[in-house]
């Protein structure tokens, strides 16, 4: 378990709270200008970008509300490590982002509390956005991840024929 702080614990644990908990979504990629930042929460408005643009300021770094969801993998035996990820195309940009990029995006995931944005509580990293699909109300693609746990090791053996110098 990822070591988080007490106020997070708190909030968990508690019957009630004033605390919102924001998931933030980095995607990224060599291919993109720059990193797609989004929030599932409008915690603050960002008068500069426009009329009706909120988002939340973590760590220096803006992520914009935009409605999506994220179903996280089963914590199992199978090996099968994927999830999903599914964005409101309320933005033509979305689209426009997943046509654009050739390889699979990366994604992480962090999870933060309203009272301190810029202490992150929990982070999944290294998701890779693969099988994008999309139509006029949602961008969907699945999010996997690579899992050694299941790999055979070593993946070779020292026979004789294939290393004569050790026999």
């Amino acid at each position: 378990m990822t070591d988080v702080t007490d106020d997070f614990k708190s909030s968990v644990y508690a019957q009630e709270t004033d605390d919102v908990f924001i998931v933030l979504v980095t995607l990224y990629s060599d291919e993109l200008a720059e990193d797609i930042l989004l929030s599932n929460v409008a915690h603050e408005k960002f008068d500069d970008l426009g009329d009706n643009i909120y988002g939340v300021t973590s760590n220096g770094d803006r992520y914009i509300y935009c409605p999506f969801k994220i179903s996280l993998p089963r914590d199992d035996k199978t090996g099968t490590v994927s999830a999903k990820l599914s964005i409101q195309n309320v933005d033509r940009s979305i689209v426009s982002y997943a046509r654009s990029v050739q390889r699979s995006i990366t994604v992480k995931i962090q999870v933060v509390l309203s009272r301190d944005t810029d202490v992150v509580e929990l982070e999944f990293d290294n998701f890779r956005l693969s099988s994008v699909s999309y139509d006029a109300l949602v961008v969907e693609g699945a999010l996997t991840l690579d899992y050694w746990g299941l790999e055979p090791f070593p993946s070779g053996r020292f026979t004789p024929s294939k290393f004569p110098g050790l026999f």
